[in-house]
């Protein structure tokens, strides 16, 4: 699709029907607290929030394949990520987390649950859209697995340190606003990277990297402090990357890479 107008048009009509497919999603995250809790544990019904949020993950998915297959699979991972900061943006933070009970070891594991969801989510858009332009399939014909997992993907995961350098300098306080905003620039810069280690293979693996080297991060960091998180939290004892919240990570990071990718593309491509 090379008409601007038709592009942004399917553009903003994906990000507008993912936010309306997530808006609902937010009561069943309800905590006892009376607002929409950090993690899944955090809510009232925690299976209940897991499911809902999982079929609402699965909508935005299936509308990101059909912007993915109009424009191409970036814009469409683009959209669904948009899809999951109104999650992000209307749920709680490290301190609602500290405040309820929580732990960093329970956050840590729905982080590193979020990055296999993210690499699934992102296998569905590319094998429905078809690859980039500007990084032909590597097995035209092949295996698809082949396609997410091989040496030049596996390269790439260095990328992703990029990601857990950003959430450290750039997440020091519980705003979500800083969440979200320092795991875009951690995928735009594992994007920049990442494009040049991928080799010809599809970002498909690269898509869910930062999410997994942040939730490593965050697993260390849960064995590492010994005290209380309502503790460490109100001394302001806590890194970057452990201040952010699994979907806002998620979030950003589908936001993020998209955007790096496409300043990063060749000029003469037109995706």
């Amino acid at each position: 699709m090379q008409n601007p107008f038709a592009r942004y048009s399917v553009l903003f009509l994906g990000i507008a029907a993912c936010i309306l497919v997530m808006l609902p999603v937010l009561p069943f995250l309800a905590s006892a607290r009376g607002v929409a809790g950090p993690t899944c544990t955090d809510a009232v019904h925690p299976a209940t929030a897991a499911l809902a949020l999982g079929l609402g993950s699965a909508v935005c998915c299936a509308i990101a394949c059909v912007v993915g297959r109009l424009i191409n699979a970036a814009v469409g991972l683009f959209v669904l990520g948009c899809g999951l900061a109104v999650i992000s943006g209307q749920s709680g933070t490290i301190l609602d987390a500290a405040f309820d009970g929580d732990s960093l070891l329970p956050i840590a594991f729905e982080t590193l649950a979020w990055s296999a969801a993210v690499l699934l989510m992102s296998g569905i858009v590319f094998r429905v859209s078809g690859p980039l332009l500007d990084l032909p399939a590597r097995t035209k014909g092949g295996a698809f697995i082949h396609e997410v997992f091989n040496s030049d993907a596996g390269r790439a995961l260095a990328a992703g340190l990029l990601a857990v350098a950003a959430m450290y300098l750039l997440s020091r306080t519980e705003l979500k606003g800083q969440a979200i905003g320092a795991a875009v620039v951690g995928g735009v810069a594992t994007a920049f990277l990442g494009r040049r280690m991928v080799g010809d293979s599809q970002p498909i693996l690269l898509m869910a990297t930062p999410v997994f080297a942040i939730g490593i991060a965050q697993l260390f960091t849960a064995y590492a402090l010994k005290a209380p998180l309502d503790q460490v939290v109100v001394q302001r004892g806590l890194p970057g990357w452990s201040m952010a919240m699994p979907v806002d990570i998620a979030a950003g990071t589908l936001i993020g890479i998209p955007m790096g990718l496409g300043w990063t593309k060749p000029a003469e491509t037109d995706e």
